[in-house]
């Protein structure tokens, strides 16, 4: 039940982030196969939004199309990173946020978000 919370709460501020909408993020596809990181199965990508004091707030795909019940197209966002692209721009973000270099920084930025 704790993680049930923990991902409403986390969808809570992705939506107030997003203004209500999900097409305003920031599509970042991963595309590698196999996942560099060894995720299996692999992600669908992650959108991205930044808070009211500019912290990104990253979602998974499927956490967002488990909660909206729609199909989350790229196209339809404001815009799209591929996953190298967002690794080399937010890299000291990503260095200060993050706990690992052998996991995805995407991932572990979710999994931190609201701890």
């Amino acid at each position: 039940m704790k993680a049930l919370n923990q991902n409403h709460c986390k969808f809570y501020s992705f939506m107030r982030a997003t203004r209500g909408n999900w097409r305003n993020t920031l599509y970042v596809m991963c595309g590698c196969t196999p996942c560099p990181y060894g995720q299996d199965p692999l992600c669908e990508g992650f959108l991205m939004a930044a808070d009211a004091d500019g912290s990104l707030i990253i979602m998974p795909v499927e956490i967002v199309r488990q909660f909206t019940g729609e199909s989350i197209e790229p196209s339809e966002c404001r815009g799209t990173l591929v996953r190298k692209t967002f690794e080399a721009v937010f890299s000291r973000y990503i260095e200060w946020h993050t706990l690992s270099d052998s996991s995805c920084p995407l991932l572990q930025l979710y999994q931190e978000a609201g701890r």
